[in-house]
């Protein structure tokens, strides 16, 4: 069984089974006993909790998704970091992988495809946004739930993309059959490579193979670095042609061809949604000439300098280094065009005109009647074309998309088409300062060319606050002043010298500007460092010596003294035991209290009692003195001694001494009968000389003659006689007699 499940970490989540084994942890599910809520904690695994470069990407997980807040995005409630285990406690996703979707599906429609790329890719902007590269993007890594809701996971590899000038190790990381060109190779690796990644699974999805396959991940990884995937409608030729052109463009080998961010992937995912029809004649080759294709390239969000790359052209732009006729020589084209297919009325022959008048008055009138309806027909058609030739100066386009693009670049890139301006600025944790948020007209809306104004609102960037300065203030004072500055709170609790519950740093660090809404992460002291020890056995060391080892191990030590024929300071007993119960060494943690009583030097005084047997034939009041070392110690007085069978005389004493004991008769005289040896250390008893004799001699019973005139006047003689011959005589005279 595994030795992880029944534990509980920090006191809070008792671990109940193992959901999930990785290369460098696994995932157990529990209960968060404080919140009554199910969890997933991923603890390293043994093997790796000694290996710096690991713990390095454990940690670096955790801090990746701590800033993270999105709902594609797997929470973090909680981290856990100490020398004996490392953890981070997660949302329980109660769901299969996107892995093992495909599996069931095979083939996946387009339009699931797309439902569920659109969501990864929304994670990874976010993701971006901040800085983090995942760098391991798979399905084995996407949380799919029944509603189709997709929760990106497992940022173990994942690195602040702005630490160290977006530089990697020497090693390649990743899934091999879905990692980019450039993190195969160990080069620069930034956010187009998660967008590779993003590509492959799109080409799986819709095609059920994976774009690259071979024997070793070797091979595999060359084949990313060295060749282009089959196009994917060679394989499933139901996929529409825009939608193989954005996985194409995904999976280009030369990041500067692939999508450079996730949110213009998107909107090209969109514009194809709305047109499943679309064609994006990319072209992938090198230039040659004018580039054919429907979009061009686009003014990169946030680039703010002369040499941004032109934004998307009108349909009519002209192409570079190709001329465009001028509107002279348009409008003598046109006016051309007029003469040639104008009438001319002089071209009509006086003669013939008044010849044919002469002979009828009414052909007169019908020829006028014509010419009046050439003229009209004349005016109307001048009239028609003089219109059209002013509808080809006043031009009309249809506004384009400048959402996420640069305001001052667009600004200069249309100048010819449109006056852009800015109508407000908003702070925006999805756009960049100086990016274009929303405009009106909207996409789509008719605008006259050079005689338009377009009315931008343009992203200030992420609003900031400064993480306040918390260290050495207690935790929930902590707390409070960070979530007042609009910021959300992590705890995790470390071993520090600081006092315990005081806060040791945060990160970002104090006084540090971050996007509002972050997450703060706060590092809490636990106190020093306690490791369990084998509790020594300090019996028989000095005072001094027991004291300095068990304080130099964070014991706290507390002393009483007690008399001892040990000698002066020797450790006599401790509170806490050197083995357990079971006569094994008794494993403790420092952090408590141990009592040691040491010796004063001096014997201590035991009582005890001497008991000796008393004879037969005793009577009468006695008195027992016992004495130690000479000296009265203790009396024992009875009252008749021939009612008792023993005595016991109370002694008290130190070391072994010779006790001496005493009658006294019924005359104050003493008299000696009895010694014995006593060691009061350990209460042995040995008894040197016993005179019985004495003690008869002393107490002993008178003998006296009795007759028969003792009794007149108390019974009859018959009687008497009748009393002694029942044998009740014996027992009657005791009684006279009082024994």
């Amino acid at each position: 069984m595994d030795k992880n499940i029944g534990r509980k970490l920090d006191g809070r989540y008792e671990i109940t089974e193992l959901i999930g084994i990785g290369g460098m942890a696994d995932v157990y599910k529990a209960v968060d006993l404080l919140e009554d809520k199910t969890v997933a904690v991923k603890i390293l695994k043994n093997e790796f909790a000694g290996n710096d470069d690991f713990v390095r990407r454990f940690r670096n997980e955790s801090k990746a998704i701590a800033v993270l807040s999105h709902p594609n995005i797997v929470k973090i409630y909680d981290v856990g970091f100490s020398d004996k285990i490392q953890f981070i406690v997660m949302e329980y996703i109660d769901g299969i992988t996107l892995k093992e979707f495909m599996e069931q599906q095979g083939v996946l429609k387009w339009k699931d495809s797309i439902h569920f790329i659109i969501q990864i890719l929304r994670a990874l902007q976010h993701a971006h946004d901040r800085g983090i590269v995942h760098r391991d993007i798979k399905p084995q890594n996407i949380m799919l739930f029944p509603d189709g809701t997709i929760k990106v996971m497992d940022f173990g590899i994942a690195r602040f993309a702005r630490e160290e000038g977006k530089t990697i190790s020497d090693k390649a990381i990743g899934s091999v059959h879905y990692i980019s060109p450039e993190q195969a190779s160990g080069n620069i690796t930034d956010e187009k490579s998660d967008i590779y990644s993003v590509g492959v699974m799109l080409y799986e999805m819709l095609t059920g193979v994976k774009p690259f396959d071979a024997d070793t991940p070797i091979a595999v990884a060359l084949m990313h670095m060295q060749q282009d995937a089959k196009p994917p409608r060679s394989i499933n030729n139901t996929i529409p042609e825009g939608l193989e052109a954005i996985v194409l463009r995904a999976m280009q080998r030369d990041a500067s061809k692939r999508y450079q961010s996730a949110s213009e992937m998107i909107k090209d995912i969109e514009e194809f949604k709305h047109n499943p029809s679309i064609v994006f004649e990319y072209n992938f080759a090198e230039s040659k000439g004018e580039e054919k294709t429907q979009y061009f390239n686009k003014p990169a969000a946030g680039i703010k300098t002369d040499d941004a790359p032109a934004g998307p052209r009108f349909k009519d732009e002209a192409p570079p280094n190709k001329k465009k006729p001028s509107k002279n020589e348009v409008s003598k084209t046109n006016k051309q065009k007029i003469k040639d297919e104008d009438y001319d009325i002089d071209d009509y022959d006086d003669d013939d005109e008044e010849e044919e008048v002469s002979k009828s008055s009414y052909f007169v009138v019908a020829l006028t009647a014509i010419a009046a309806a050439v003229v009209i027909i004349a005016v109307v058609f001048i009239a028609i074309v003089f219109i059209n030739n002013f509808k080809k100066d006043v031009e009309q386009e249809k506004m384009i998309n400048l959402v996420g693009y640069d305001f001052n670049t667009c600004k200069s890139t249309y100048a010819e088409y449109f006056d852009l301006v800015v109508e407000s600025e908003k702070y925006s944790s999805e756009y960049p300062a100086g990016v274009i948020i929303e405009h009106s007209p909207r996409e789509g809306s008719p605008i006259i060319k050079g005689n338009s104004q377009v009315r931008a609102i343009v992203s200030k960037g992420p609003q900031m606050v400064t993480v306040p300065n918390v260290y050495m203030l207690d935790a929930d004072t902590a707390t409070n002043m960070i979530k007042n500055e609009n910021l959300n709170v992590i705890i995790t609790m470390q071993n520090s010298d600081a006092a315990e519950k005081t806060v040791i740093k945060t990160e970002p660090e104090r006084n540090t500007q971050v996007e509002i809404g972050s997450t703060v992460i706060m590092y809490v002291s636990l106190g020093p460092l306690v490791l369990d020890v084998v509790m020594p056995d300090v019996v028989g060391l000095s005072k001094a010596d027991a004291v300095s080892k068990l304080e130099s191990m964070g014991f706290t030590v507390q002393l009483q003294e007690e008399d001892s024929a040990a000698p002066k300071d020797e450790i006599t007993s401790q509170s806490i035991p050197h083995l357990d119960a079971n006569g094994q060494q008794n494993i403790v943690t420092p952090n408590q209290t141990v009592m040691l009583t040491y010796s004063s030097g001096k014997a201590p005084t035991s009582k005890l009692s001497i008991t000796f047997a008393v004879p037969s034939g005793l009577s009468g009041k006695a008195v027992f003195n016992a004495y130690v070392n000479g000296n009265l110690s203790g009396t024992t007085s009875i009252d008749n001694i021939g009612y008792v069978s023993t005595v016991s005389v109370p002694i008290e004493g130190q070391d072994t001494q010779k006790v001496v004991l005493e009658a006294v008769d019924a005359d104050g005289n003493a008299y000696s009968f009895a010694e014995y040896n006593v060691d009061f250390n350990t209460g042995s008893i040995v008894e040197g000389k016993f005179d019985k004799n004495k003690l008869k001699e002393i107490y002993g019973t008178r003998e006296e003659t009795t007759t028969a005139d003792d009794f007149t006047g108390f019974h009859d003689p018959a009687d008497d006689y009748e009393i002694i011959d029942n044998g009740d005589f014996g027992s009657w005279w005791d009684s006279i007699n009082g024994q």
